[in-house]
């Protein structure tokens, strides 16, 4: 009897042993998993607060310059890495490591045709290495445009992502608005900002028809137009968030009177203009189109377009109240006027040669250089056209390469979407605008903060989704 007592006992201790023992493994597993899904939380908020913070520093000019050419700095003849490529890399780094293909499309393919082109223009080139460090810069771009279309705006969301660049739109109109009251930098160096002063030279300004002279508001930016393709593009999201989002919000409304008022205080004659075309385009879209009239003629819809119609109006009349003779001094425009002389000879000069691969990427300033030698050395610049740009640097083949991609990333955005939103004609409007602005400029294709905004531009005409529930 006690034999049988003792042997139940152990047999006892036996199974509360093992008990014991599951129990630690299932607690330690369980840890393990605790642990890596908390960890796993930690690493997807890190991913997507530097994405966010990319979208918020796309003006910021910080960087560290690695090489220049001669003993005199020329900014297109150096090498730089920017704070926003550090950010750039960490993000292609996340998304290699969830494994998401990139979405290619077949006119992907012309791009993937430029770069090829521009490697083969490196064996043209004055300098070599300016060459070599511009086609890395293009691949990182076309990246770039893979990593927002095949998987950011996905997975950070586009809407969130927007009220980001929102964000990023208020601080450089903040900074924007008392620069042009001051008339002087802030001392934002961190940040890049540039240095103004009223007796520097070299800086964006003009002069009143009172002999004033007025700095044109920087924000972080390299120079004001870029600050002005910035606040467009800010107040392009600001439309499709507010007319999207089901109530109300004030301090957006806020936010967009002070972005309206710092794109004035750019003078950017192209952006303003382009703001007003695109204003009066979607207006004519909203009275003109009966399904469009019947979603925004109506209740909540009614008073969010009278809200933005008021303060927008509102914003004209103070700015031309207060500054009608800078404004009238800077919508003259004479053939004389020394921005559309330098546009003119630059354009001359960038088709007196024809090449089939052109005279090398990113050396059309070195090219320029060996072949009028004698020019002032501030006038040693890309050319005021991305277009004739791109045929100087890469070529026949690289323009059409560039411009077929177009064309059919165009053509496709048009046939999946049928045009039947209104955010598919204002997604075109923004990007069309940003193609005529490369008319007249060079930054979207030559500048780090213009590269950021034209493709992250590209990205967003191929974000459409037929069974959405956005009018």
């Amino acid at each position: 009897m006690r034999r049988r007592f003792g042997l139940a006992l152990r047999n006892a201790e036996h199974v509360d042993s093992r008990n014991s023992q599951e129990a630690r493994t299932i607690g330690r597993v369980g840890g393990m998993w605790l642990g890596a899904v908390c960890y796993t939380k930690f690493v997807i908020k890190i991913e997507q607060f530097l994405f966010y913070f990319l979208l918020f520093a796309i003006p910021f000019q910080t960087r560290k310059i690695l090489w220049h050419q001669n003993w005199n700095f020329n900014e297109w003849q150096a090498i730089s890495i920017y704070g926003t490529d550090i950010l750039l890399i960490i993000l292609f780094g996340f998304w290699m490591f969830n494994r998401v293909k990139p979405k290619v499309e077949k006119y992907d393919y012309f791009l993937f045709a430029l770069i090829a082109v521009s490697a083969i223009s490196i064996k043209n080139a004055i300098s070599p290495q300016l060459a070599t460090f511009n086609v890395l810069k293009l691949i990182e771009f076309v990246v770039f445009y893979f990593y927002i279309k095949s998987y950011a705006v996905y997975r950070f969301g586009l809407i969130r992502s927007m009220i980001v660049l929102i964000g990023g739109g208020l601080f450089q109109a903040i900074i924007a608005i008392l620069q042009f009251f001051k008339q002087s930098s802030l001392g934002l160096k961190l940040l890049g900002e540039s240095v103004l002063a009223p007796d520097l030279t070299g800086i964006a300004s003009f002069y009143t028809l009172q002999g004033e002279k007025i700095i044109r508001a920087y924000g972080t930016t390299p120079h004001p137009n870029i600050l002005a393709a910035y606040l467009f593009l800010t107040i392009f999201v600001f439309y499709f968030v507010f007319l999207y989002r089901p109530k109300i919000n004030y301090f957006l409304l806020i936010g967009y009177s002070l972005m309206l008022l710092a794109l004035f205080f750019t003078f950017a004659r192209v952006m303003i203009f382009l703001w007003v075309f695109g204003f009066v385009i979607r207006a004519c879209l909203m009275v003109g189109k009966k399904n469009f009239r019947k979603i925004f003629a109506y209740g909540l819809n009614r008073v969010k377009l009278t809200k933005i119609l008021v303060i927008s109006t509102a914003v004209v009349v103070l700015f031309g109240a207060f500054y009608w003779p800078e404004a009238v001094s800077r919508v003259k425009i004479s053939s004389g006027e020394e921005a559309v002389q330098l546009r003119i000879f630059y354009n001359k000069e960038s088709v007196k040669s024809l090449n089939w691969f052109g005279v090398g990427t990113g050396n059309f300033v070195d090219w320029l250089m060996v072949k009028d030698p004698n020019l002032p050395r501030n006038l040693y610049q890309p050319v005021h056209n991305i277009y004739l740009l791109i045929y100087s640097e890469t070529g026949i083949l690289g323009i059409a390469a560039f411009i077929l991609f177009l064309i059919f990333l165009i053509k496709d955005y048009i046939v999946n979407t049928k045009m039947e939103k209104l955010y598919h004609y204002s997604f075109l409007i923004l990007f069309l605008s940003f193609l005529f602005v490369g008319l007249f400029d060079h930054f979207l294709w030559t500048l780090q903060q213009g590269r950021l905004m034209f493709w992250l531009g590209l990205a967003l005409l191929t974000y459409f989704r037929n069974s959405d529930t956005i009018y």
